[in-house]
């Protein structure tokens, strides 16, 4: 069984240390936080060694790999850094905040011959999995549209708190910062829905976005509207706020049946899986679905291990990885410019 260390031991940090283990595929072994009187008795409990810095695990040659947990601005030191230890490396999303630097990981990880992993864990999800069958078996027709809104307040009072005071101590501060979330909801966790579109429909081409900063503070951005266009002639659409109640949905229009899939009504739920249900269209004709809510965390971990163990790829490309973030980088020109950006890539 593989060693496994966490860089992070916040919920997600923890997520990490459950999920692994479930795969049953790790042995978690390590935990690295630098605000140890915190995280001293979550590592206790989870019966985890704990260390101050990376330096501790990353020398350690009895550990794999390690999973980041940890601020995004540290995601690309961090990977190219344990990659000079031969770590595998599964990272949060986003993988880097720039395609530049997306592009410095995954040359390290290619170099050092390391497998690189990403919590997009969405492609798990049976529904996707269910969508992405329909699409292979040619069930959409000619797909013409897909529209997406992944959406919650659940950090809506925290943002205000942090923004009319951003000396105070707030618990998981750093995910408040503009320096972690630089296209605002994007960055915290519509990303996800960048991942979904790339897997179900292949890379984008260009992207229109427009900004609204009317449920926080005018200072912040706190809605994304996104309209663009997939390099296959697919136009599309994503919904993004952290100001709203919970929302997830995914839509998509075929010339021959419409699909509609949605996620769960409580935040409890949602953090296990945000879309649930399919409703699937045609004329005459209208089915319904539910789809069995699993730990698709834990199958990401599976597809990690596969990749190290030399079972397999993982689910995401190292290439996929770098276009989400060129995504992500061509929304924050077309914010910029108040224009269509174009996708940027080799």
């Amino acid at each position: 069984m593989l060693k496994l260390a966490v860089a992070g031991l916040g919920i997600w940090g923890q997520r990490h240390v459950r999920s692994a283990r479930d795969s049953g595929c790790f042995e978690v072994v390590a935990a690295v936080d630098p605000d140890t009187e915190r995280a001293q008795p979550i590592a206790d409990e989870l019966g985890l060694e704990l260390h101050s810095s990376l330096d501790g695990v990353l020398s350690n040659t009895n550990i794999d790999a390690v999973t980041l947990a940890t601020p995004h601005t540290l995601h690309t030191k961090q990977i190219v850094e344990a990659a000079k230890f031969g770590k595998h490396v599964y990272t949060e999303k986003p993988f880097a905040l720039t395609a530049d630097d997306a592009k410095t990981a995954v040359s390290a990880a290619k170099k050092a011959g390391i497998k690189l992993a990403l919590g997009h864990d969405q492609r798990h999800y049976p529904v996707i999995k269910y969508i992405r069958q329909m699409i292979t078996d040619n069930k959409f027709g000619a797909i013409l549209h897909a529209e997406t809104n992944l959406s919650h307040g659940s950090t809506a009072d925290l943002f205000k708190k942090f923004i009319s005071n951003k000396d105070s101590n707030i618990a998981r501060g750093w995910r408040l910062q503009e320096a972690e979330i630089p296209m605002g909801p994007i960055s915290q966790f519509g990303i996800h829905r960048i991942d979904a579109y790339i897997h179900l429909f292949g890379n984008i081409e260009w992207v229109f976005a427009a900004s609204s900063s009317k449920g926080i503070d005018p200072t912040f951005i706190d809605t994304l509207s996104i309209n663009l266009k997939f390099e296959s002639g697919v136009t599309g659409f994503i919904g993004n706020s952290v100001a709203t109640p919970l929302h997830s949905s995914l839509r998509i229009f075929g010339s021959e049946v419409w699909a509609e899939s949605s996620g769960p009504d409580t935040f409890a739920e949602y953090r296990e899986c945000s879309l649930v249900d399919l409703v699937i269209f045609s004329e005459g004709n209208k089915e319904e679905h539910e789809f069995e809510v699993i730990d698709s965390v834990s199958h990401n971990f599976i597809s990690f291990a596969d990749s190290i163990n030399g079972k397999g790829e993982f689910i995401i490309s190292p290439e996929e990885m770098i276009h989400n973030i060129e995504v992500v980088d061509a929304i924050g020109l077309s914010l910029q410019t108040g224009e269509k950006a174009l996708v940027k890539g080799d």
